[in-house]
């Protein structure tokens, strides 16, 4: 990541919280799955958070050599079949657009919340859940 994407990655992440009371209250919800790529700027800070309110993490930076694809259709959709729940995020744009993809398909989930940050390695905060009907945040 350049100098100045991961400025602009962590100026906008530390706002995130006041910014975005939607990510804050997602990631306290029972059952909630934070995808998080921990390359990006305060990505950390960000899965440490949410592993303190209870949320599965699962890093999917390059580092952790994590494929989005395979990891949905392994683990992330299995999972939502036996218990709906929430997948909340910090990815990368492209990671975010495969998930959204398999997810939106999957038919049982929505998109709830989307915030992109501008920038060539800009990340994307994200909220899928249940379709309508399904369960959402109150």
């Amino acid at each position: 990541m350049d100098r100045r994407a991961f400025m602009m990655t962590g100026a906008w992440l530390s706002t995130a919280a006041v910014g975005l009371p939607w990510l804050t209250q997602a990631v306290a919800a029972p059952g909630t799955l934070a995808l998080v790529d921990t390359s990006l700027g305060d990505g950390r800070a960000f899965a440490r958070d949410a592993a303190r309110r209870g949320s599965s993490i699962f890093d999917i930076s390059l580092e952790s050599g994590a494929d989005i694809g395979m990891l949905w259709h392994t683990t992330l959709a299995p999972r939502l079949a036996v218990a709906p729940g929430f997948v909340v995020g910090l990815a990368r744009a492209s990671d975010y657009f495969v998930l959204g993809q398999l997810a939106l398909r999957s038919g049982r989930m929505a998109e709830h919340q989307c915030e992109r940050c501008t920038g060539l390695h800009a990340p994307v905060a994200f909220l899928l859940g249940p379709s309508a009907g399904r369960g959402r945040l109150a």
